[in-house]
């Protein structure tokens, strides 16, 4: 059963995604201060989101469904979107020559930061997917979240995280690997809150010290720059444990605010779709953009509103709906295409 504050959570994140993403290109003065302080939690929200909505599973049967769920959308818009970007480019004048064609399709297989533009967010979706599988090996080997030997694993995966902030920061590994040991940091906050072991009060006060250290070490000069896709995970530990404290203030907010009566319903529906947008915003963004658009406002508006539709059109198809949102049957897709170019060719 699906819970609706957390749709309404993810729904406040993706326009958060694509709000930040905007205001990254935005001649506006207030652009950089608004924008800084989303990057300081908006990936490490989703993976929180994430984890919250974790189960422990045998590992095939998530394998599986996370293939169907995650990758095949992932490859889907991948595809479509590349297509999109060559097309616009052809309808401006602009033909790519045989290298610039090459290098896109090497791009697209390494994934992570060789993706960039209108592919840039797709890393999100490749880290995620190690992440579930990874911690599900180790949630089948312990005894909760809260266990021992799983403290240990998410200590040294985030000790790992910024180890390779230090020395490797430039690195670009494939399908954004290098983003997982933070991820699984993450990750794991999500299924704590879930499993309720360490209970309100206790995240409360951790937030709460949690952001009281961190706005004496700012005084300090302390640099919480925070942009996970290029590994960058702010002062050592505590950049973290900020993004987990806003998330859990983010998350603990969407979920009274839905127990008030407040008609939510909107952002629950963009938060079902917020896969989708995250896959497409950026096209349309760029797109428009190049096109000579620059109110940001319309921007926006647009760069969460045409995905929205993109993902009513795919929701409704039998046939693209196993592709694009890893809903439904892919046999059941693939016989209706079968059976339509049947039905052409007579």
């Amino acid at each position: 059963m699906r819970q609706t504050w957390l749709d309404v959570a993810k729904g406040v994140g993706i326009v958060l995604v694509v709000l930040a993403h905007v205001l990254t290109h935005s001649k506006w003065q207030w652009a950089p201060g608004i924008y800084f302080a989303i990057s300081l939690f908006y990936m490490p929200f989703f993976f929180v989101i994430s984890g919250y909505l974790f189960t422990v599973s045998d590992r095939r049967v998530l394998l599986e469904k996370r293939v169907r769920g995650l990758l095949i959308p992932y490859f889907a818009f991948l595809s479509l979107v590349s297509a999109g970007t060559l097309l616009v480019d052809l309808i401006r004048g602009d033909i790519p020559a045989p290298w610039q064609i090459k290098e896109l399709m090497r791009n697209a297989i390494w994934g992570g930061r060789y993706l960039t533009r209108e592919l840039g967010v797709f890393w999100f979706v490749t880290c995620l997917f190690a992440t579930q599988i990874i911690y599900n090996e180790a949630a089948l080997r312990t005894r909760g979240p809260t266990d021992r030997a799983m403290l240990i694993f998410v200590a040294c995966s985030v000790v790992l995280a910024y180890v390779i902030q230090a020395l490797w920061p430039d690195i670009r590994s494939p399908l954004a690997l290098s983003n997982v040991p933070l991820a699984v940091g993450a990750f794991w906050f999500g299924h704590v809150l879930r499993e309720g072991r360490l209970g309100a009060v206790t995240i409360a006060m951790a937030s709460m010290a949690a952001f009281g250290v961190s706005a004496v070490a700012a005084a300090m000069g302390t640099d919480f720059t925070f942009t996970m896709k290029n590994t960058i995970f702010g002062p050592p530990v505590l950049g973290l444990l900020l993004a987990l404290a806003i998330s859990a203030a983010m998350l603990g907010l969407a979920y009274r605010i839905t127990r008030t009566g407040f008609p939510v319903a909107p952002m629950a529906e963009l938060g079902r779709a917020s896969l989708v947008i995250m896959f497409a915003h950026q096209f349309v963004h760029f797109t428009l953009r190049d096109a000579g658009v620059t109110s940001e406002a319309v921007l926006i508006v647009l760069s969460v509103g045409l995905p929205y539709l993109l993902y009513r059109l795919l929701k409704s198809s039998v046939i693209l709906s196993p592709w694009f949102l890893g809903q439904g049957s892919l046999l059941l897709s693939v016989d209706h295409v079968r059976r339509s170019f049947a039905g052409g060719a007579r």
